[in-house]
């Protein structure tokens, strides 16, 4: 063979090995990543009062008092897609607990003690559910999350959702409808399918049913919320409510709500604001009458409750919406023979995206542990004055109630932890909520949603500036003309 034929060979197979390792390179590439951190609460019970026995956890004859407690909670996780590939780690002990395969509709349940630091990490989205259980799934029912459902681009406004159900025999899922769409909601085994249609600033209730996982295609861009804000005889749960856009600060904002609430109980929708904006609050159930108009000021919250089964919240300038029980156990509506005290707590999970100022209240009147999550290295900022520095999987615990500003140059996860301050051994007894990926939060769609009806007066509630107080309109619904509702400061 020639000298000119040995180059050429040698080049060729040095091409060829380049080519193969190349090859093999983009083959290894990582995929991309989605990561689900937590913390299970320590204090899981609740303590109950009433005059005749005090605060009371346990039995009193055949009567028993409060719930709990309970050593751990359920970690539920369903795929979305075939091979995803899913860790579960523990912050707590640097160990793994975790390690495989799930296929489309797969599900994954792991018992967490009290106390652990988790982290979840997959290479697709997945539905990390953190429920109030403390067995694997052996019946038809499950906790309620209270808590609304990304889409599976990991947004919270979409047109395709693969979510795992946790219910009881009730109604508890609300589909909301931000355009035209016509929605079609399939159980995982084909057993259940149903299709409607609904218009924009429309919501459909439904029926799912537990460990099932169901895939919700719509036409149109559509939100999907578990849970409510319950009624005055019931305990309360806590959640953020993302924008319509997908993102949780945004100009709209749509949840359910409830008929029934107790003007004493600090119980509210509560609005958080970074620049002063002009805000309504829409009936859903009446056609879009307008329930509450007022004007937050830069860097403060309004809240407010709303006596009707939905609504909308428009603003200006962009804005946080959160449902938030604040700790106060006084009430005077919904009193039971086994519990005459107030009870809300919240494990709120929500999402802030890089370099984008964003506010966290932490209620005024609870115990409270806010937990900042990173996954990258991370430099975060706190009220422009103190400055916190994350490595990956690392976490900052904020426990100062009221309002906060917060920046960071990645995105971060917050989970805020709060039950009643007072009695001073109470505990933290939710049922469950949603975990949202941190590498989607600034996944958004910009969509325009039509406006909504006329206008009415109801009932209004609501507390200024972070500091309890309490405003009770009377507006019959003779009363046609819009009023006007200022901000009040105490």
């Amino acid at each position: 063979m020639s000298r000119m034929a040995c180059t050429i060979s040698s080049m060729l197979s040095v091409t060829l090995l380049l080519s193969f390792l190349l090859a093999q390179a983009l083959y290894a590439a990582p995929e991309d990543k989605y990561t689900y951190y937590g913390k299970i609460p320590e204090k899981l019970w609740r303590y109950d009062y009433t005059a005749s026995v005090g605060w009371r956890l346990g039995y009193i004859g055949n009567v028993y008092y409060g719930a709990g407690p309970v050593s751990a909670f359920l970690l539920a996780l369903g795929a979305m897609e075939d091979a995803t590939q899913i860790e579960v780690h523990s912050l707590t002990d640097k160990s793994l607990l975790f390690k495989g395969t799930l296929n489309r509709f797969e599900k994954r349940y792991m018992l967490l003690p009290n106390g652990t630091v988790f982290k979840v990490v997959s290479n697709k989205p997945v539905n990390v559910l953190l429920l109030n259980q403390q067995s694997p799934p052996n019946a038809t029912v499950g906790p309620v999350p209270h808590a609304f459902y990304p889409a599976v681009d990991g947004s919270y406004v979409g047109k395709r959702f693969v979510i795992l159900a946790s219910s009881d025999l009730n109604p508890w899922y609300t589909i909301f409808a931000l355009e035209d769409a016509e929605v079609k909601v399939v159980r995982e085994d084909g057993a259940e399918e149903r299709t409607f249609k609904l218009k924009p600033n429309e919501y459909r209730r439904l029926l799912l049913r537990a460990w099932y996982m169901y895939t919700i295609e719509a036409s149109g861009y559509i939100m999907v919320q578990c849970g409510n804000p319950h009624s005055y005889w019931d305990t309360h749960e806590s959640y953020a409510i993302p924008s319509a856009s997908g993102v949780f600060i945004g100009t709209d904002f749509f949840s359910y709500s409830n008929t029934q609430w107790d003007p004493k109980e600090d119980l509210s929708f509560r609005v958080l604001a970074l620049e002063e904006t002009n805000v309504k609050v829409y009936d859903l159930e009446r056609g879009g009458a307008v329930m509450h108009e007022f004007k937050i000021l830069a860097q403060d919250s309004v809240r407010f409750q709303a006596q009707t089964e939905a609504i909308r919240v428009s603003s200006e300038k962009p804005v946080q919406l959160l449902l938030l029980h604040e700790g106060d156990t006084t009430k005077m509506a919904g009193l039971q023979v086994t519990r005459e005290n107030a009870y809300g707590a919240g494990i709120v999970f929500f999402t802030i995206p890089g370099s984008l100022k964003a506010l966290l209240y932490l209620p005024i009147n609870a115990t409270n542990e806010a937990i900042l999550f990173a996954s990258e290295p991370a430099t975060i900022t706190i009220d422009d004055l103190v400055t916190v520095k994350l490595d990956a999987d690392e976490y900052y615990v904020l426990t100062q109630p009221g309002l906060h500003t917060i920046v960071s140059d990645k995105d971060v996860l917050v989970q805020l932890n709060h039950w009643p301050k007072q009695p001073e051994f109470q505990g933290l007894w939710v049922s469950g909520t949603v975990i949202p990926a941190l590498e989607t939060a600034g996944v958004k769609h910009e969509i325009t949603v039509p406006p909504v009806g006329a206008s009415a007066n109801y009932t209004l509630f609501y507390v200024a500036g972070g500091v309890a107080a309490v405003a009770i309109v009377a507006a019959l619904l003779l009363i046609k003309r819009r009023k006007k509702i200022t901000q009040i400061k105490y």
